[in-house]
């Protein structure tokens, strides 16, 4: 999707109405295990030259390593230093002439609010943690630095093609690419299926790709009485609202999509849409396979349901990363991770985001060191950790070949089956407000399930309609 890129600098309207959108929240990937430490890059001497320089960097995740083995750590261990703190540290080493500063903010409610005051001021942050889907809404604002002169062809070719796709804006690229961030993928306890007698159910292969109908088969199989009390104590799966991409990844197996192919309209509201919505809905109220109350569970709730066994399989999000409580319950629970089922026909499909740090534009030398503070962070050596520490799928390829865990390797796969979360302004409240409010009503029953979708996309459509006129001025 290519949102058109204005060169003037951004106006009064569009941040305001960009204000009022409600954000992406962080996806982070449970830890992961030890890593070395990277080894520097110089900055060339022309900055040097040029005196020294003050950035500051707006940063929300919170990734603790001790200081000394960068193994991760919990967040009140004695020797525990946050992993942008360390890297500021590093970083001071061979570019002593920029001084970072690093300022740790909710990303919640506030952050695009205080983002954009700032913007409005003149004073914006020199670099920004955050999505794609969040840098795409300053792109159309002229209010950021591409990092297209900074990329080596050695850069460019072991950047996953999916991330440098995903980044573009009519040809530029404008964030320095961490991580990618998968929403979809459906976590199963393997042991209850074991259990259950349908071990040969289980997807297999390089991809896991697996069906609808094998999906609904599995789900049947794993809702059980186990203590012969009469009363249903183990589900087949548990489902959530909140959180709407860990749900519609089964509309998309449909052949679904939410956006149309340029983002000018909402798209979920199609046939294929609707068989999936009420595919979903049937399995709490027809079947009876997924825990009851899915129109008010929250992502919490589900995923606790999920680690205490009560339901057999939980559609997450993650690159298949097993997490530290799942690990704490040893033999009682076998993880296992799956991409979201299709039907025959349809090629399934999990929302992506592409995580790093984009630079606001400011005076060249400021730019320039903005620009060199970004590109230390996600070098080769940096990505390392963040890989092999918290999990997170890096967005260099070169670094693949690291992952020995089956799990893992299947979510990586991942990037073949990509669907943008959106690149407008209109993007995060469709995400964040819209679709689940529109899931909310079809598990309640006070919509059914194709008056629920209509009403997404009247609503929807009106939310990218305002987005475009104030990308056009």
């Amino acid at each position: 999707m290519q949102p058109p890129k204005r060169d003037s600098r951004f106006s009064r309207r569009a941040l305001l109405y960009g204000a009022s959108m409600v954000p992406v929240g962080g996806l982070l990937l449970p830890a992961g295990s030890l890593a070395k430490a990277p080894k520097g890059t110089s900055a060339p001497a022309f900055l040097r030259n040029q005196g020294k320089q003050e950035v500051t960097h707006w940063v929300y995740s919170s990734l603790k390593l001790d200081r000394d083995t960068l193994q991760s750590v919990p967040v009140d261990a004695p020797n525990a230093i946050e992993y942008f703190d360390w890297s500021v540290e590093e970083f001071a080493k061979v570019n002593p002439d920029i001084e970072v500063k690093l300022e740790y903010l909710p990303h919640d409610e506030t952050w695009f609010a205080a983002l954009d005051s700032r913007l409005l001021a003149g004073q914006p942050p020199d670099v920004v943690q955050g999505p794609v889907s969040e840098a795409a809404r300053y792109v159309p604002l002229g209010a950021l630095s591409p990092i297209d002169s900074y990329l080596t062809e050695e850069d460019k070719a072991d950047l996953v093609p999916e991330v440098l796709a995903e980044s573009s804006f009519n040809g530029e690229s404008f964030i320095w690419p961490w991580r990618l961030s998968f929403g979809g993928g459906i976590g199963i306890n393997a042991k209850l299926w074991r259990d259950a007698g349908i071990e040969e159910l289980l997807p297999t292969g390089d991809t896991r790709r697996w069906e609808m109908d094998t999906a609904l088969e599995a789900f049947k199989a794993t809702t059980l009485d186990t203590n012969g009390d009469g009363t249903v104590d183990q589900y087949g799966t548990v489902l959530i609202t909140d959180i709407h991409y860990q749900i519609t990844q089964f509309m998309f197996g449909f052949g679904a999509r939410l956006f149309n192919e340029d983002e000018t309209a909402i798209a979920l509201n199609s046939p294929e849409g609707l068989a999936g919505l009420e595919w979903l809905v049937a399995l709490e109220k027809e079947h009876g396979v997924a825990v009851p109350g899915t129109a008010v569970r929250k992502a919490a709730e589900g995923s606790q349901l999920f680690l205490e066994g009560k339901a057999a399989s939980f559609p997450s999000q993650g690159a298949g990363v097993t997490s530290p409580d799942i690990k704490a319950l040893g033999d009682a629970f076998e993880f296992y991770w799956v991409p979201p089922p299709n039907v025959p026909g349809a090629e399934p499909a999990v929302m992506t985001n592409i995580h790093g740090h984009y630079v606001f534009q400011a005076d060249d030398a400021r730019t320039e060191a903005a620009h060199l503070w970004s590109q230390f962070l996600t070098r080769p050596e940096a990505l390392q950790i963040t890989l092999e520490q918290f999990g997170m799928p890096p967005a260099r390829q070169s670094l693949w070949g690291q992952v020995t865990d089956e799990n893992q390797k299947v979510g990586l796969r991942f990037t073949e089956i990509m669907s943008t979360f959106g690149r407008r302004a209109s993007a995060s409240a469709i995400t964040f407000t819209y679709v689940p409010r529109m899931l909310e009503a079809a598990f309640s029953g006070s919509k059914t399930p194709a008056e629920a979708l209509a009403s997404l996309e009247e609503e929807g459509n009106a939310l990218i309609a305002e987005a475009i006129a104030n990308e056009a001025g």
